[in-house]
């Protein structure tokens, strides 16, 4: 089935673009996730000239409203967002009714307060009455459940298709059952599946993790679910360059992090290099300038390479493709990924990838990276080595990586399949509306 005969069949498809708008407003910032899966999404579909209707949710006056969007003179995909924005998420729908009916009744202020801030920033948007048709979203499910909730009150003839990203929130903790972030992430997840059309998810892992919970009797069966894996893809920037990079060896990460992202592994085999004598690269991490990475280097443990850290916040996408080409390696050690975008991006970009042995990630880059034990930091020090020392090695990799350019996913064919896949799943229009 093909995207224009798959359209054929549905007069109206409405694409979830709130996520974006909470994201980043009008800016065109660097980020990463599922905000950027959205945005990216998003482009792809009003680039292929489809008739996708483009909305996003209001919390101030809990509808719907259209968001327009234009191509520039680069043709790039601009949607009118507002040139600043910080409506602030008010969850209102809760498992238990009773809950949800008190705590509406106490969020008057905060409604308040989003209705000033919609008033003044977004009094251009036009509220859109969903008719019967496909919702898609690909939000996070907290910003997803209360538009879901309108949908399925205003407009039941309406099928709701979500993409889930992953579902780490619902490992236990070692020390308690749950915090209540995950209380909260897992109801969304319930809330979300058991409303659902059809499932899509980020990655086959993601779709298995998703069985996995369902057999534990953790989430509901599901509707029907399809996996519809994410890009390699990374746009050539159109600013100037800005940085100066390394003229020496590096080693880069991007929108890293301590815990689940494990950057704290990286650090540690560049320790474990200097110990036993052998070559260090510098290490450039990119994206936001998180405080706990500063002040976890800050000991005077990392005094042996701390020159060789090098932080760059928010690189323009001009440099941070510079930085991708010119990287030794991107490392990205995750104990748990639902796609991994920066590894997709490297390969885009020519540049081996040593990634962690999370399943998401070997989905991910496949032959094409090598990969270690997220605990192993003797063993990443031994492939940045390799890498170092080894010119044949890293030749080898960087020509298979060329050799598989034109098997790479791009946007265009991950908004293909999230179309196609939930007008496939979807029940049509006129049993939605019987």
């Amino acid at each position: 089935m093909t995207l224009r005969s798959a359209m054929s069949e549905r007069s109206n498809v409405y694409f979830d673009m709130t996520e974006a708008l909470m994201a980043f407003g009008g800016k065109n910032a660097q980020y990463y996730g599922i905000a950027r899966t959205v945005h990216e999404v998003g482009k792809a579909l009003a680039q292929l000239e489809t008739q996708t209707c483009f909305v996003v949710y209001s919390f101030a006056y809990r509808r719907f409203f259209k968001i327009s969007h234009r191509i520039d003179a680069d043709g790039e995909v601009v949607f009118d967002f507002p040139s600043a924005f910080s409506q602030t998420k008010m969850r209102t729908v809760y498992r238990s009714s009773l809950l949800t009916a008190a705590l509406q009744g106490l969020d008057r202020f905060r409604a308040g307060r989003n209705r000033r801030i919609w008033d003044f920033n977004a009094r251009y948007f036009a509220p859109v009455e969903l008719k019967p048709g496909v919702f898609i979203s690909l939000a996070r499910p907290k910003l997803l459940v209360d538009p879901v909730w309108t949908v399925l009150k205003d407009q039941p003839s309406v099928a709701v298709v979500p993409l889930l990203h992953d579902l780490m929130p619902l490992y236990k903790d070692k020390r308690r059952r749950f915090s209540s972030f995950a209380r909260n992430f897992l109801n969304d997840n319930r809330f979300l599946i058991e409303n659902a059309a059809a499932v899509l998810t980020n990655s086959v892992f993601t779709k298995n993790e998703i069985e996995h919970f369902v057999a534990q009797g953790l989430l509901p069966a599901t509707p029907p679910m399809e996996a519809v894996p994410l890009v390699q893809f990374c746009p050539e920037g159109k600013e100037p360059p800005a940085l100066e990079l390394p003229q020496t060896p590096f080693v880069l990460s991007v929108g890293p992090n301590l815990g689940n992202k494990n950057i704290e592994l990286t650090f540690s085999a560049l320790l474990a290099l200097h110990r036993s004598g052998r070559p260090v690269p510098d290490f450039v991490i990119a994206g936001t300038a998180r405080r706990r990475i500063r002040d976890y280097v800050a000991g005077k443990d990392f005094d042996p390479i701390r020159d060789k850290i090098r932080f760059i916040g928010n690189p323009s996408q001009t440099d941070l493709v510079r930085l991708y080409r010119g990287a030794l390696a991107l490392i990205i050690p995750s104990r748990m990924e639902g796609w991994g975008l920066p590894a997709g991006e490297a390969l885009w970009c020519g540049t081996p990838v040593i990634a962690s042995t999370a399943p998401a990630l070997k989905e991910a880059c496949g032959d094409l990276a090598l990969y270690v034990d997220p605990d192993d930091s003797e063993g990443l020090a031994d492939s940045i080595s390799r890498l170092m020392v080894e010119p044949e090695t890293a030749a080898a990799l960087r020509a298979a990586i060329a050799s598989h350019h034109p098997s790479f996913r791009t946007w265009d064919d991950v908004a293909r399949d999230v179309v196609i896949a939930a007008l496939r799943h979807a029940p049509p229009a006129s049993r939605l509306a019987g």
